[in-house]
């Protein structure tokens, strides 16, 4: 396994980490706190339900484009997908979805794990941003859990 894995893989973990540990600290009412309201409106427990699915939409668009695929299709609507996703989820409970991600993030650590060093800058569609390097795709996958975290607490903090 090269250096790239290492990182990023590192990264998906310590990231991953880091959001269930605020997650799990959240009380029965803050998993319930509107954190976005444009729109479909998103409470603590529903970013979480987003991070699942996302989690596991990116495998598959890895995948995708390993196989030779595209990855995100051209007419891909994100807003579609989020609220789809969500509500796909809305049953679960707060416990269920944490399991849900940490399992989803083991196997994305793992298929990080699977990825050639050359295959790293292969080339695929991001839902959101276009085509991108694979590399580029999953360091995107921890982004994603800090913007969302920073979120949940700026919004918990201020009340």
């Amino acid at each position: 396994m090269g250096e790239k894995h290492i990182f990023i893989q590192k990264r998906l973990r310590d990231e991953g980490d880091k959001l269930l540990a605020l997650f799990e600290s959240l009380t029965p009412e803050q998993w319930q706190t509107v954190i976005y309201g444009e729109g479909m409106a998103w409470t603590v427990k529903d970013l979480l339900a987003h991070q699942v699915s996302v989690e596991r939409e990116f495998q598959y668009y890895g995948r995708d484009i390993l196989n030779g695929g595209p990855g995100a299709p051209e007419d891909f609507s994100i807003d579609t997908f989020n609220n789809n996703a969500v509500a796909q989820l809305a049953d679960r409970m707060p416990d269920q979805l944490l399991g849900d991600f940490h399992a989803a993030r083991q196997d994305t650590i793992d298929f990080v794990g699977s990825i050639k060093d050359d295959q790293f800058a292969w080339q695929g569609r991001h839902p959101f941003f276009g085509m991108m390097m694979i590399e580029d795709m999953f360091k995107l996958m921890y982004r994603h859990n800090m913007m969302h975290a920073r979120d949940i607490r700026r919004v918990l903090d201020s009340q």
